[in-house]
C-alpha cells in the first residue's frame, strides 16, 4: 500500500489541517511528521484505528502508545501530578524531542510529549485533545524518517499521509520516566541522560575561598545526606533531582582537596580524594538555583561582582553565622568544621526535597 500521501510544502496547509483532523474525528489513522520520525496518530477512543496503528508499527494489542498534545497544558492533564523536576525538563526541551512517562489520572502509567513540528501542533490544537501515536520501525529498529517508507508498511491505501521530507532529527525521542524518587531514562534520542538528569536537577552551589577545605565538605555531606533522606544512594542523587557543586571565590583551577578534608571525610566514609578545585565564575552562578556561601566574605564578593545574583546568595548556615575556615589547622579543627557544615545542611535538606 502507498497511503494517501500529500506533500506539504506543495498543499494547502489548512485544508490539508482541516482534513487531517476531520479524519481523525472519523475513526481514520493519519501520518504525521515529528522533528524526530513520522508517527502514525489515532484518536484514543476510536478501537478501530487504534488496531490499525497497531498493526502498522507491528505492536502487540496491549503496547502502551505516546500521546502528542499540542501545548503543555493538554499533555500534562494527561497526568497526576508534575514533580518539579519534570517541570524543569518541561521548561527546557518542550515543544521538542522528549517523552516523558508518569502515572496517569487512572493510575497508569502514560508517555506524553509536545512535538516540535508546527503543523502537527496545528492539527493537535484544531482537534483539541491528544493523539495516541506510535513510529513505524525500520528493518533496523529505527524509527522511519521518509513519509514514503512509512505509508508502504500502512494496511490501508487510503490513510492519510503528511509527506514534509525527512525528519529533522532522524531519531527516537529521549524517555524519561519517574521511578520512584528517581528519574529513568530507558531511551537516549538525540538527548542523553546525563543531559536530561542535569537540567531536571536543582543545582546548589557551595562556595568558599579557595574551594579546598570548607566548600568540598559540604558538597559530599550535602549529597550524603540527601540520599540518606531520599533513601538512595548518594550517587543517584542526581536523579532524584539534586545537583551539588562546589567553587571558590580566589583559587586556581585543579587543586586537590587539602589533607585535613580529605582525612575529616574519610572518617565519615566519604571520598574526596577526586575533588579539584575552581574558580566561580558567572556562569556557575546564572546556572544555579542556589549559592550557599560558608562566610559572609564570600557572599560579599560574590555580589560585589555580580549583585542582581543576590536572589540566590546566602549563607550556609541558616543563623547568618559564618562556618569557620579550618585551614592551617589540626584534624580536630577540620572535624569541628565538617559538624558544623553537617548541621547547617541538616535543616536545609527539606527544604531542597520539597524542591
Amino acid at each position: 500500500m502507498s497511503g494517501d500521501r500529500h506533500e506539504l510544502r506543495t498543499a494547502d496547509a489548512a485544508r490539508l489541517c482541516s482534513d487531517a483532523a476531520a479524519r481523525l474525528r472519523a475513526g481514520e489513522p493519519c501520518v504525521l511528521p515529528t522533528e524526530t520520525s513520522y508517527v502514525v496518530a489515532a484518536l484514543p477512543n476510536h478501537a478501530g484505528a487504534l488496531a490499525a496503528l497497531r498493526q502498522a508499527a507491528r505492536l502487540p494489542a496491549d503496547a502502551p502508545l505516546t500521546r502528542h498534545a499540542a501545548d503543555r497544558a493538554a499533555a500534562t492533564a494527561l497526568w497526576r501530578s508534575v514533580p518539579p523536576p519534570v517541570a524543569r525538563l518541561l521548561d527546557r526541551y518542550w515543544p521538542g524531542p522528549l517523552t516523558v512517562v508518569l502515572p496517569g489520572r487512572g493510575g497508569a502509567l502514560v508517555g506524553a510529549r509536545v512535538p516540535a513540528h508546527p503543523f502537527t501542533r496545528r492539527v493537535l490544537a484544531a482537534l483539541g485533545e491528544p493523539l495516541a501515536t506510535t513510529a513505524i520501525p525500520g528493518d533496523d529498529g529505527r524509527p522511519l524518517c521518509d513519509a514514503l517508507a512509512v505509508a508502504v508498511r500502512l494496511p490501508a491505501a487510503r490513510t492519510l499521509v503528511v509527506d514534509d521530507g525527512p525528519s529533522p532529527l532522524a531519531t527516537s525521542t529521549t524517555v524519561v520516566r519517574l521511578d520512584g524518587p528517581r528519574l529513568a531514562v530507558p531511551r537516549e534520542g538525540i538527548l542523553t541522560a546525563a543531559e536530561v538528569l542535569h537540567t531536571a536537577a536543582r543545582r546548589i552551589v557551595f562556595v568558599c575561598t579557595g574551594n579546598t577545605c570548607r566548600s568540598p565538605l559540604a558538597e559530599v555531606l550535602a549529597r550524603e545526606l540527601c540520599g540518606k533522606a531520599l533513601g538512595v544512594p548518594a550517587g543517584d542523587v542526581l536523579a532524584c533531582g539534586l545537583s551539588f557543586a562546589s567553587a571558590g571565590t580566589g583559587t586556581m583551577d585543579g587543586m586537590p582537596a587539602s589533607d585535613g578534608s580529605l582525612a575529616a571525610a574519610r572518617e565519615v566514609d566519604l571520598d574526596l580524594s577526586a575533588h579539584q578545585s575552581r574558580m566561580l565564575d558567572r556562569a556557575t552562578v546564572d546556572r544555579a538555583d542556589r549559592v550557599y556561601c560558608l562566610a559572609a566574605s564570600h557572599q560579599r564578593a560574590i555580589l560585589a561582582r555580580l549583585p542582581a545574583a543576590k536572589d540566590k546568595v546566602e549563607l550556609l548556615r541558616p543563623d547568618g553565622g559564618d562556618i569557620a575556615d579550618p585551614y592551617g589547622g589540626d584534624l580536630d579543627d577540620y572535624r569541628r568544621t565538617r559538624e558544623e557544615i553537617q548541621r547547617a545542611i541538616e535543616l536545609r535538606v527539606d527544604g531542597w526535597l520539597a524542591g
